[in-house]
């Protein structure tokens, strides 16, 4: 298969000449060509590596009419117009390229079919963008990451479910994003913008496993506005509380700590956190 690519790639190298539009390299009489970027020469494209694309389809003079995306098909199995393929496999991941040529040459109306794109004899200007390149070992440890990934979001989606029941909260207890709800009013003052407070606060994971407690200890000291000192989804609950007061929150991924987890390991991916937090003291 390699010695296929080879000889095609020699023929087309070859055929390029001079071309009527500036800065297009000509394959045959209506059919002109542009590398616009240059890639990653380690990842070329060979008929054993699974490409991804996107292909736009616009009239001559740049008028978007189409786009089509093409993900992870074998390029060497894969049915592709003639001179596109010679195109596509002198080139590298990460490459952008453009087509100049008529309806007929470039097959566009196979490609895109039903979409009507003119006459045959219609000029049209084809830009691909070549997304991956992978080989057939690599795409099948990425296809194993993606499930896993899609594991642990299902998970992460049922455990916030059962949280919200478990804790019975409601669309009345939702706060710019978060599930709140107070326990015990406080009397004192709120936290402002560059203060300081004490807070005592318990954190589980959605699931009721207590992963932190501050109650075993000295309470932490929060600085309103320091950078990665709490979650996003902590800082609006307190914000939402004044001194004395106690509170139980429960904080979607988005406000936690994403589709990543933390870093330790003991928050996994698209992970819920269940607070609950009493503000000791305002250090304003």
């Amino acid at each position: 298969m390699r010695i296929t690519i080879s000889i095609l790639l020699t023929f087309f190298l070859l055929g390029c000449n001079s071309s009527d539009y500036e800065g297009y390299k000509r394959i045959h009489d209506s059919v002109h060509f542009q590398r616009i970027t240059l890639g990653d020469d380690t990842r070329k494209v060979d008929e054993d590596s699974f490409v991804s694309l996107t292909i736009a389809v616009s009239s001559i003079d740049d008028s978007l009419m189409l786009e089509k995306r093409v993900k992870r098909v074998q390029f060497g199995s894969a049915e592709w117009p003639k001179d596109i393929k010679s195109i596509i496999a002198s080139s590298n991941e990460g490459e952008e390229l453009k087509i100049i040529g008529s309806v007929k040459d470039l097959q566009v109306k196979d490609w895109f079919s039903p979409v009507d794109v003119g006459m045959d004899n219609s000029l049209l200007k084809l830009n691909l963008f070549i997304n991956e390149v992978a080989e057939a070992s690599v795409l099948l440890q990425v296809r194993a990451e993606e499930r896993l990934w899609s594991d642990f979001e299902m998970q992460g989606q049922l455990s916030f479910q059962n949280a919200l029941d478990s804790l019975h909260f409601d669309e009345s207890d939702l706060h710019e994003g978060i599930y709140f709800r107070s326990q015990s009013d406080g009397e004192g003052s709120s936290i402002k913008s560059g203060g300081t407070a004490l807070i005592h606060y318990r954190t589980y994971l959605a699931n009721g496993l207590l992963i932190d407690d501050t109650y075993k200890d000295e309470p932490f000291e929060y600085h309103v506005g320091k950078p990665d000192q709490v979650l996003k989804g902590f800082a609006q609950a307190i914000a939402m509380m004044k001194e004395g007061g106690k509170a139980q929150f429960l904080i979607p991924y988005k406000l936690a700590y994403g589709d990543k987890g933390s870093s330790s390991g003991i928050v996994p991916p698209f992970s819920a956190i269940i607070y609950e937090a009493e503000l000791m003291k305002v250090l304003n």
